[in-house]
């Protein structure tokens, strides 16, 4: 379970990075979908979405996605996390065999190490961030369940991304970890 079942119960360093997995995941997913357009060839800095090509729904459900992960999912990361990390690596960074992660997820320790073997050292939010964030996730982890499993079903959710998205099945077993 990625998240405490209470709201107001603060997630320990393994929910925080499984979560954290999850979403990345997820994001790799969509944004190396086949119909994603990209100005130039994204890199692990950098991505400019062409946005004329994408489809607006690809767009939408990417920017839904990605604005999740940064304003509700890095809160409870250490700051660095998606640059250090390969598992919360953007898309390009996590495919760059070339890319130097300073960090891994030990799970025997339960803890995020450098390649020193240093444990880093998860944030602490107060408790009214982690109900905002837990609240505001719980919203948000439906809709994006909407998003990637009930686009072809669900008229509404269909017509709001303008017709049913193939996302693939890896996708779609990612979004269903998310509670």
């Amino acid at each position: 379970m990625p998240m405490p079942t209470a709201l107001s119960e603060h997630p320990t360093p393994a929910q925080a990075y499984e979560l954290g997995v999850i979403y990345s995941a997820i994001l790799r997913h969509v944004f190396t979908h086949p119909e994603f357009r990209y100005q130039e060839p994204p890199t692990a800095d950098i991505s400019k979405i062409d946005l004329e090509r994408t489809p607006k729904g690809l767009f939408f459900t990417a920017d839904f996605l990605q604005n999740t992960y940064i304003k509700n999912v890095l809160h409870f990361l250490p700051q660095g996390a998606t640059r250090k990390c390969k598992e919360l690596a953007n898309p390009w960074a996590y495919a760059d065999s070339g890319y130097q992660w300073e960090w891994t997820w030990d799970a025997e320790a339960s803890a995020m190490k450098d390649t020193n073997g240093n444990v880093i050292e998860f944030p602490r939010l107060s408790t009214s961030q982690v109900k905002d964030n837990a609240a505001d996730l719980v919203t948000r982890n439906f809709f994006a369940k909407k998003l990637l499993l009930e686009n072809g079903t669900d008229f509404k959710i269909g017509r709001m991304i303008g017709g049913p998205i193939d996302f693939g099945e890896d996708a779609r077993a990612a979004v269903r970890k998310l509670d």
